[in-house]
């Protein structure tokens, strides 16, 4: 009917949509009031006695307003919901009210379920870990009886029936819980309230689905391209949803959680049919195009193992190598674990830990039996832990302390070649992200095998390929791919330098590229790598290597080109050098319009466009090279007192005089984060000089360059502020009187005062905005992200960022308990000393 409004005189006003409901709103704008913004929208040209347009239907409202009262009943419990899922029987309606409505049943259902079967098909979300306090149908609604139930389970099959393919992804997720929901209600709900009808029609889901599923494989394949289906023309591609393929999975899933190990006692289906959806369900994990029935179908692969470790009638299905279960358990879990999309591989991530805890926990199958899943399986569990997305990663590493929660370095120690053959291969994958994992991986085995006397035999016949892996790697387009080799080759040439010797020459000038790299952490990495170079090969000379080339880079931001800010600012903002570049996919991580040149690689970074090095970058990386020679022996115990340079002073008196000067000039706009990068290295060279000898001999080197730093009003913010926290913790190392009294300029002090206070009240209050026992950052991150920050070290790629920390600091743990003296040392480090590794 057309509406009708009629003003009061108090400004309120009723707004009648149809003869049947009718809400009063005071002074009602739907900007303004709640309950009217998006139920009832103005129509076209803003007039609201027009049509509105595409808003909740009237039946809706009602029953939201029915749902809400206090003092509903049963029947109208039953009604509301009712009308709910048969709000979007129109094309121009919403999809919310369904999706609410079928939400509202399945809470009704969920009373007959257990909250600990509930199925893994939220899509890249991290599964949690813990048993879920799930709301119970009679905590959220009214208690309904048996008869009422029924009702309600009635109309919530028939719109599963309808809404199969419905176009929004979160109803058609919702649906395939509804029909889990369902069918638990029919197994354990009162018999006089489950009719014949109810049994028939949960047996012919089965059916429908696997029929379903059948003809959308086997007669829509396309024999030219066997992952297409001749219907995926159009927006059916690898990352939009396949609707009725993806669905009638999840719906399968959720089935077969709810049917439990009836399945397969009751032989629910007969062999051949059994057998055919497990070949159906290997396709669509293994070789489909879409991401999202990869994922679908591996959730019902999971709930097969979950069903066959239930009952030891059906353990031989997991156990016998010849099982067809077990056969396509391995093979999906071979292909998901490595898939270019982190959704398949935290789907095969959640498969492959309840594979193999079934295994071990459940059914203890002997040793000789799980070795048969080693090669293959274990390459992946290792990598996977190394994996960029931190949910696949977290998760992984969660898996492997279940798995093998004593007997992991030996397991890994006897089945060394397939895991080295699986990692030299990731090394070349197409994906960056997969081969940055790779050379991470690499890493831990030269630090976990090879610095380890029991197990360094066993990595060693294999260091050679490892390490032309990691060559290649060098030439990577992708910088972080360079950085976590770069680190790896100066891990290995620690634990083997034998074995390294051959390549050093080449090593040695692919680091010294690494140290002038444009981007600031490779440079960092790279001043690792040769620290660890020298360590290995200190007997060799290669200290006066490293000492020379120090003597050469040092001072190459004096052979800066001279530019103004204004010119420089003018050079970042032209229209011409930002236009008709080539555009990028954060999702797919995949160049838009082409591929990439090359060997057919993907990633988010471009190798053809880049910037030519610049003089100045090399003087920045020799600012982290002395950082980790000076550091070296200092903050670890790995390092022999022949090796430890922080006492030979004639020698770092002379370094540290030419890193004061070359830091003085500011003739072109990096000079700012050249002196950044000095402030931020400073306090850890300091710390590992000693107290005494900074006092006596290397603070005045630089004092005055610090206080003209923190009194500029040209510098910019971020060497200010790193200024600022290199002063507040050379004032924490040898005192803050002691240090105001070597400033003579009085304006200076009170600079130097007005800093220290305001880090002194930063750090207070960082302490009084965490609550006791927090351990999230955020309430958005992956949990347990943060759980061990501070008491464990990260992985190789980021040791850099560690004060001191060369390449052995993210596996101190495995070596001699840290002291007191330490400990209080790693405390008092500030946050921007770490650089990006600082909360």
């Amino acid at each position: 009917e057309r509406t009708q409004h009629n003003t009061q005189s108090n400004g309120s006003e009723t707004i009648r949509v149809t003869p049947t409901l009718t809400i009063k709103a005071e002074n009602c704008n739907a900007q303004q009031h709640p309950r009217i913004d998006g139920f009832l929208k103005p129509g076209k040209g803003g007039d609201i006695s027009s049509p509105p347009e595409a808003c909740f239907d009237a039946s809706v409202i009602g029953a939201a307003e029915v749902l809400l009262r206090h003092d509903v009943g049963r029947s109208d419990v039953v009604d509301g919901i009712a009308a709910l899922l048969k709000s979007n029987d129109s094309a121009d309606s919403r999809w919310e009210g369904l999706a609410v409505g079928i939400l509202l049943a399945t809470k009704v259902l969920n009373q007959f379920q257990p909250a600990e079967e509930r199925v893994y098909i939220d899509g890249p979300r991290v599964p949690t870990t813990e048993t879920e306090q799930h709301l119970t149908a009679t905590e959220i609604l009214v208690k309904l009886d048996g008869s009422q139930t029924a009702t309600v389970a009635k109309y919530l099959n028939e719109a599963c029936q309808l809404h199969l393919e419905h176009s929004e992804p979160r109803v058609r997720t919702f649906v395939a819980r509804a029909i889990g929901a369902y069918a638990a209600w029919s197994f354990q709900a009162e018999p006089s309230d489950v009719s014949a009808e109810v049994v028939q029609s949960r047996n012919e889901i089965f059916s429908r689905l696997v029929a379903s599923i059948q003809d959308h494989i086997a007669t829509g394949r396309d024999e030219s391209k066997p992952e297409y289906s001749k219907s995926s023309a159009g927006a059916l591609d690898d990352t939009t949803g396949w609707r009725a393929l993806e669905t009638n999975w999840q719906c399968l899933a959720c089935w077969l959680s709810a049917v439990g190990s009836r399945y397969f006692d009751n032989k629910m289906a007969d062999s051949a049919t059994h057998a055919a959806l497990l070949e159906n369900c290997e396709y669509s994990a293994n070789v489909h195009l879409n991401r999202h029935v990869r994922a679908a179908a591996i959730s019902v692969l999971e709930q097969m193992v979950v069903l066959a470790g239930a009952t030891r009638e059906n353990h031989d299905q997991l156990v016998d190598p010849e099982s067809l279960l077990r056969k396509t358990t391995a093979s999906v879990l071979k292909t998901g674990l490595a898939d270019n999309w982190s959704q398949v591989r935290m789907a095969a991530s959640v498969l492959n830990r309840v594979f193999f805890t079934n295994l071990i926990h459940t059914i203890k199958a002997p040793g000789e039996n799980l070795q048969l899943l080693f090669p293959t399986l274990l390459p992946r569990m290792c990598l996977n832990r190394f994996y960029l997305a931190q949910g696949v990663k977290l998760y992984s590493h969660e898996t492997w302390r279940l798995v093998f929660p004593e007997s992991g370095l030996q397991v890994v120690a006897d089945n060394i070649a397939p895991i080295c053959r699986y990692y030299v291969k990731m090394c070349d994958a197409d994906n960056h992200v997969v081969r940055e994992a790779a050379c991470q991986a690499v890493a831990e085995l030269a630090v976990k095998l090879g610095m380890d006397e029991t197990y360094r035999g066993f990595l060693e016949p294999h260091v050679p390929i490892l390490l032309q892996a990691l060559l290649m790697c060098f030439h990577d387009e992708s910088w972080p791919v360079r950085d976590e080799a770069c680190v790896a080759c100066g891990t290995f040439c620690r634990a083997y330098p034998d074995a390294c010797r051959a390549d050093l020459d080449t090593l040695w000038s692919r680091w010294t590229e690494q140290l002038t790299d444009q981007i600031w952490s490779v440079r960092a990495d790279a001043a690792v790598a040769l620290s660890d170079a020298y360590r290995a090969y200190a007997k060799d000379g290669m200290l006066d290597k490293v000492l020379n080339l120090i003597d050469e880079l040092l001072p190459s931001a004096k052979n800066q080109p001279t530019m103004t800010m204004a010119e420089h600012k003018a050079l970042q903002n032209n229209m011409e050098a930002h236009t008709d570049s080539q555009l990028y996919s954060c999702g797919s991580l995949a160049p838009k319009l082409r591929k990439k040149a090359g060997a057919g690689r993907i990633g988010c970074s471009s190798c053809d466009v880049t910037r030519p090095k610049q003089p100045w970058e090399a003087t920045d990386g020799c600012l982290y090279l002395i950082r980790e020679l000076i550091c070296l022996g200092t903050e670890d115990s790995w390092t022999s007192e022949e090796i430890c340079l922080a006492g030979r002073d004639a020698l770092w008196m002379k370094v540290l005089s030419q890193v004061a000067e070359v830091c003085r000039i500011s003739h072109f706009p990096q000079s700012d984060d050249l002196r950044s990068t000095l402030w931020r290295q400073l306090p850890s060279i300091f710390r590992a000089l000693g107290k005494q000898k900074t006092k006596q001999i290397y603070l005045e080197m630089f004092l005055d360059l610090m206080m003209r730093n923190l009194e500029s009003r040209t510098a910019s913010a971020i060497s200010k502020h790193a200024a600022g926290l290199c002063a507040y913790e050379i004032s924490k190392l040898i005192g803050p009187s002691i240090l105001r009294g070597r400033v003579i300029d009085d304006y200076q002090k009170d600079v130097l005062d007005a800093v220290l206070r305001e880090k002194e009240m930063d750090i207070q209050q960082s302490n009084m905005m965490r609550q006791p026992g927090q351990t999230q950052f955020s309430p958005f991150e992956p949990p347990g992200l943060l759980d061990n920050v501070g008491k464990t070290s990260p992985h190789p790629g980021i040791s850099m960022m560690m004060i001191g920390g060369g390449a052995d600091a993210p596996f101190q743990r495995s070596g001699p308990e840290p002291d007191q003296h330490t400990e209080q040392k790693q405390q008092d480090l500030h946050p921007g000393v770490g650089d990006a590794f600082s909360l």
